[in-house]
């Protein structure tokens, strides 16, 4: 939709009248909530309105954070509560959980899209081709609470290489093969390492890639639009053993979609950590939330995360 802007003179006189598009949420009766409109420009540009974040995927980022990440539980007093541990930098702390967001949204687009399985599947061997062999894997975050319940032997959530496995469908012990260079060794099971970060020079090459602190391929998400600078970085100081676009990926080029719900997703987490924004302010519809809030006390849900 768009909206009209008029802007005054100094005697408050209009004098020029600009159509912009907006972005906005609809209520329960199928009405544009007023709260939630945005200049589409703005959305656009990653300064995204937190009403209308929460009101178009709140629901669903709770469900990431309760079920996958197991980091909420409900309290004495009835109230949602999550269990993030604060690190002294706020900022790290947002990007740890984005990571481990990015970890399970990557995993659900691969277990609803053949398609895109076939994509990850393909980056996690450093392979070429997205070919139909890969159907026969699934996809399996290894810090996951699904997979602590579904794959327990593959639970692994202080491995700090693989963040994302492939099992065989019928064989749930084999593990996709990375596809080796020649001389090589063989049999090395196949992954991806998922990063999320504003700044990846600062906490992905100089903590990361300088000290070689990775087996396998590695997936940022660089929601200040960093990718480049950091890539630059490589090839400056000529780092022969780092292949761009095999051992490092941009995780907007993969998946444009996953890249948007984290970068929606980051005021939403940030607010949540710092107290500004309550887990239940996720929920608008109170009957929903009641319902969910029961289902997590039913199941006792939650657990720790744990920040090194």
């Amino acid at each position: 939709m768009q909206k009209t802007t008029v802007i005054l003179d100094q005697y408050g006189r209009p004098i020029v009248q600009q159509s912009r598009l907006v972005v906005a949420a609809l209520d329960v009766h199928g009405n544009i909530d007023s709260s939630t409109i945005q200049f589409k420009d703005e959305w656009d540009n990653g300064l995204r309105s937190l009403d209308l974040v929460v009101a178009t995927s709140g629901a669903d980022l709770l469900e990431l954070l309760t079920y996958e990440l197991g980091l909420v539980s409900v309290n004495e007093q009835g109230l949602l509560q999550h269990r993030i541990v604060l690190t002294p930098d706020v900022h790290v702390t947002v990007m740890r959980v984005l990571g481990r967001i990015a970890e399970a949204l990557i995993v659900r687009e691969c277990n609803r899209n053949p398609t895109a399985n076939r994509r990850w599947a393909m980056y996690a061997r450093r392979g070429k081709i997205p070919h139909r062999g890969l159907d026969n894997y699934k996809a399996v975050g290894t810090g996951l609470h699904t997979t602590e319940r579904l794959y327990p032997t593959k639970y692994r959530p202080s491995d700090t290489q693989r963040d994302i496995i492939w099992v065989h469908v019928e064989d749930l012990v084999s593990e996709l093969i990375e596809k080796r260079q020649v001389g090589a060794s063989a049999g090395v099971p196949a992954g991806l390492q998922i990063k999320v970060s504003q700044d990846g020079f600062r906490y992905i090459y100089r903590s990361d890639i300088r000290r070689g602190r990775y087996e396998i391929p590695l997936v940022y998400f660089d929601l200040a639009n960093d990718y480049y600078k950091l890539t630059n970085a490589i090839y400056q100081e000529e780092r022969d053993n780092v292949r761009i676009g095999v051992d490092i990926l941009r995780g907007r080029d993969v998946s444009p979609e996953i890249h948007e719900w984290l970068q929606s997703y980051y005021d939403v987490v940030y607010n949540l950590v710092t107290g500004r924004l309550t887990l239940d302010a996720l929920i608008r519809d109170e009957l929903l939330l009641d319902a969910f809030k029961k289902d997590v006390q039913e199941h006792n849900l939650g657990g720790d995360l744990i920040v090194v």
